[in-house]
């Protein structure tokens, strides 16, 4: 049986990529990192874009680099992130000519420490173009590798039946999952952001951009009673979320992840860097512990558990 080494949310932060690796074993051979015997790691999307304040230039392609080496000889599997989705909109255009992800102050900056690295990204002929969107294009949406299971955000076998089978290498698959109005979209939407619940009238709160906000992003995979606080399925905790119920209108929302199921891994949702390293259940964690601004990169090594081990998580500062 083969161990995995579970791994979210990078963007960029090739250097504590490398300290990770390092701590799990991994080798170095002179052109890419080698697993230890019997161990293959897997990344969970959002390689790339840098956050403000935390820049690292030249990150996003090292990091690029180092897993497509690691993938093409076998020794890492990959999915797709919000990141690479929006990269991938960001830079290509739908039939009226528009570019499919609109090109604001606020998306740009998003993607300006990916764009820094790769300096002639406009350039039809450039690398950028030419080798990592097609590449990314590739990425499969999520992973089922039999005794685990692996995503972006959201298991969500409703949306997932979707987009089953489908790449955003053909265009106008590409152009219709850009769209919120689409199943396809809907689809994305849910699969790479998780699923958010809206807050009662009059009631917002602001994320960790700044930006405010009417719908929370939730625990997805539990199964909410009536009565039940916005509070207590927010993910991560946020006192800001009052502590009114949810709209029982809104409990379809909620994706019940069945508790006799094999572990579901994801990244995403920027849990804070101080945040104990643990499941959030006995078989549903969630890795990304805000490395990008300034928490650790935190790996899982699975080895074959139905219930996961605290002390099978690996981090770096």
């Amino acid at each position: 049986m083969k161990n995995f080494d579970l791994i979210a949310d990078v963007h960029g932060r090739d250097d504590k990529l490398v300290a990770l690796l390092k701590e799990m074993g991994y080798h170095h051979d002179g052109i890419g990192y080698i697993p230890p015997a019997g161990h293959q790691a897997v990344f969970l999307g959002d390689l790339i874009d840098t956050k403000p304040g935390h820049e690292r230039l030249g990150g996003v392609r090292a990091t690029l680099e180092m897993v497509r080496t690691m993938v093409d000889r076998g020794h890492a599997l990959v999915v797709m992130g919000n990141h690479e989705f929006n990269a991938i909109c960001y830079h290509s255009r739908g039939p009226d000519g528009e570019w499919l992800r609109i090109r604001g102050s606020g998306n740009r900056k998003q993607h300006a420490g990916t764009l820094a690295d790769f300096p002639d990204w406009e350039d039809p002929a450039s690398e950028w173009q030419t080798v990592w969107l097609p590449w990314m294009k590739r990425m499969p949406f999520w992973l089922d590798l039999g005794g685990l299971r692996v995503i972006h955000a959201c298991w969500h076998e409703d949306h997932q039946a979707v987009v089953a089978g489908r790449s955003l290498e053909d265009d106008s698959f590409l152009i219709a999952c850009a769209s919120k109005a689409t199943p396809e979209g809907r689809a994305i939407e849910t699969l790479l952001k998780g699923v958010e619940v809206p807050l009662p009238d009059p009631h917002t709160f602001k994320d960790h951009t700044g930006a405010v906000r009417k719908d929370f992003r939730a625990r997805w995979w539990e199964r909410p009673d009536d009565g039940v606080a916005c509070r207590n399925l927010v993910f991560p905790e946020n006192t800001q979320i009052v502590c009114e119920p949810v709209d029982p209108a809104h409990h379809d929302l909620f994706r019940p992840y069945p508790e006799e199921d094999v572990p579901i891994f994801f990244g995403h949702y920027f849990k804070p860097a101080d945040h104990a390293l643990g499941p959030e259940r006995h078989n549903v964690a969630c890795l990304d512990h805000s490395a990008a601004t300034g928490g650790p990169l935190v790996a899982y090594r699975w080895k074959g558990e139905r219930s996961l081990q605290p002390n099978h998580y690996v981090a770096a500062p």
